[in-house]
C-alpha cells in the first residue's frame, strides 16, 4: 500500500482472464502477439496470435481470435497449422457509477476451420462454447476483478473456469499486473491452475507493450507448464 499509482483490475491480453471493459463506440482494440506453452519435451507457439476487437455503443464489444501454431517436439520436426477460431460477443450490463460495480457477460464460441490441424495434435476436436462472467469492483484504490464461467464441449467433458487479476500503476503508462488462473471439470477429477505476471506499456498514443509470464502451479495429469505472451496492442 505504500507503493505509488493506484491498485485497479486489468484483464484482458496479455492476461488470461477477462474483465469487463469494452472499447467504446466506434473504437478498436487489437492485439498482435507471440505467445508459447513450454513442457519437458514440446513446446507449442503462437506465432503471430491475432486478437481483434471492436466496441459497438459503451456497453457492446466483438471479438475474433486465431492464427497459425506450431508445436515443437525436442529431437523432431516442426508440425504446424491453424489454431482454433474464437469469436465472442461481450455485454457489460452493470456500470460502476450507477450500479456501484462493472459486470458482463463473454459467450465464446471455439471451432476449427481445417480438421488437419486435431489430426496432427495442434488443437481439440469439436466445438467448444464458453460462457464466462466478469466482474470489477473498487475499493476505494483497489479494484477487484474475477471472472467464473462454464465451458461446453460437442465432444469430450464441460469444465469451470476461473481467474482473478489486479494491477498497479506504477507510473504514467505502466502498469504492472498478477493473476492466479483457472479450470477443472465439472466433476473437479481434473484441474489446472496458473499464475502470471504481466506489463503493459505506453510507446505512443496508440502502441502499448503487452508482455506476461506465468507457470502452471498445479496440473492434475500432465507436467506443469512454462507460458509467456509478447505482443503489440494497437487502439484506434
Amino acid at each position: 500500500m505504500c507503493l505509488p499509482g493506484v491498485m485497479f483490475g486489468q484483464g484482458g491480453p496479455p492476461m488470461l482472464t477477462d474483465d469487463p471493459g469494452t472499447p467504446g463506440p466506434g473504437k478498436w482494440e487489437d492485439n498482435i502477439a507471440f505467445a508459447f506453452e513450454h513442457r519437458p519435451g514440446e513446446t507449442f507457439y503462437d506465432t503471430p496470435q491475432f486478437d481483434l476487437n471492436y466496441g459497438v455503443g459503451e456497453h457492446i464489444q466483438l471479438n475474433l481470435q486465431g492464427g497459425p501454431i506450431l508445436l515443437k517436439h525436442a529431437h523432431e520436426g516442426v508440425i504446424g497449422g491453424m489454431d482454433m477460431v474464437q469469436t465472442a460477443v461481450k455485454w457489460r450490463f452493470l456500470d460502476e457509477e450507477d450500479s456501484g460495480l462493472d459486470m458482463s457477460v463473454y459467450p465464446r464460441i471455439l471451432f476449427n476451420i481445417t480438421h488437419s490441424s486435431v489430426r496432427r495434435g495442434l488443437t481439440e476436436d469439436g466445438t467448444r462454447f464458453q460462457l464466462p462472467l466478469e466482474i470489477a469492483k473498487k475499493f476505494g484504490p483497489v479494484q477487484i476483478n474475477p471472472e467464473a464461467g462454464t465451458v461446453l464441449s460437442t465432444v469430450g467433458r464441460s469444465e469451470w473456469l476461473y481467474g482473478v487479476v489486479a494491477g498497479l500503476e506504477i507510473r504514467k503508462g505502466t502498469e504492472i499486473m498478477a493473476e492466479i488462473h483457472g479450470n477443472s471439470r465439472t466433476n473437479f477429477s481434473h484441474d489446472v491452475l496458473i499464475a502470471n505476471l504481466g506489463l503493459r506499456h505506453e510507446l505512443a498514443e496508440h502502441q502499448i507493450l503487452i508482455m506476461s509470464i506465468g507457470h502452471e502451479i498445479r496440473n492434475s495429469e500432465e507436467t506443469r507448464a512454462l507460458i509467456g505472451y509478447f505482443g503489440m496492442q494497437l487502439v484506434f
